[in-house]
């Protein structure tokens, strides 16, 4: 039987995913997830082993749901599946999309009704000592409480609606301590776009980087991009990671400048609509950025 986890498995839960630890990045953060979503988290015991199941809402989108991660046997992949998505159904979700998977952890959503909804390519540059220069006159400095409003106003503006981030997500990002460098472009009543970096040793990733439409084109990308690899270089920092999706061209051509090369490794997110009508003409399985 499976079962939602409350207090008394909490702990047992956690230290079983030490391998999984990219979904929740500290004991307090699953903590603090747990307690606000008692009904995202489950588990059931199948031979000695602990199956697990972690859900929630994609983006604070109130429509859409997403698997942040499913471990159990093989065998067991079908069970949990129909499972997840009656909860789904049950919470009046229209969609339900998987995290960024590999080809072969894609494979059992996709063998049960599950479609390819948006293809990630990840880019590396390995060489931080080079990059190209960047001579146009940008005012950019760290991330200020106050400028949290008008960063979702361009956050909003910058990407299509599946790939906005909202507002818990950025007091996530803004209570955590994984962005490294978070820095802004402009002033705070109107900022022209933004960069997220996290870092651990010699190691990072380009987690997010806005241009407001009305400023693309005017070098405040390669700005943004310039300061933040300047700033991993003198922490020591040798290698850094990007993903994009496939058919971003723009945002490819902007790493390519700055000596990322695409590692031929890709992820995709998976989506299954909750209507039963899987509409293959959907735009949306072709648009956003990760």
């Amino acid at each position: 039987m499976i079962r939602q986890a409350d207090e008394s498995c909490l702990r047992k839960i956690w230290d079983s995913l030490e391998e999984h630890r990219a979904v929740f990045k500290s004991y307090d953060a699953y903590l603090a997830f747990s307690r606000k979503s008692p009904d995202k988290i489950f588990w059931r015991r199948c031979l000695g082993q602990l199956e697990i199941a972690v859900m929630d809402e994609w983006r604070g989108q109130k429509e859409i749901g997403v698997i942040w991660l499913l471990r159990c046997r093989r065998e067991r992949e079908g069970y949990w599946l129909e499972f997840l998505i009656q909860q789904a159904k049950k919470q009046g979700l229209k969609s339900l999309v998987t995290s960024p998977l590999t080809q072969r952890d894609s494979r059992p959503f996709l063998s049960f009704g599950f479609y390819p909804y948006q293809h990630l390519d990840i880019l590396r540059k390995n060489d931080l000592r080079t990059s190209p220069p960047t001579n146009t006159p940008v005012l950019l400095r760290p991330f200020q409480d106050e400028d949290q409003e008008e960063l979702l106003l361009l956050d909003n503006r910058s990407f299509d609606q599946f790939w906005w981030m909202d507002e818990q997500s950025l007091k996530d990002i803004i209570d955590s301590q994984e962005v490294s460098f978070f820095y802004v472009a402009g002033e705070s009543r109107k900022l022209g776009g933004y960069i997220l970096i996290s870092f651990e040793r010699d190691y990072a990733h380009l987690s997010r980087i806005a241009v407001d439409p009305e400023y693309q084109g005017r070098g405040i990308a390669s700005a943004l991009l310039d300061r933040g690899i300047q700033f991993l270089r003198r922490r020591g920092v040798r290698s850094i990671s990007v993903s994009t999706q496939a058919n971003n061209y723009r945002s490819k051509a902007l790493y390519r400048k700055f000596g990322f090369r695409e590692t031929g490794e890709s992820l995709c997110i998976c989506r299954y609509d909750l209507s039963g009508d899987q509409d293959l003409s959907s735009e949306a399985r072709v648009s956003g950025n990760w």
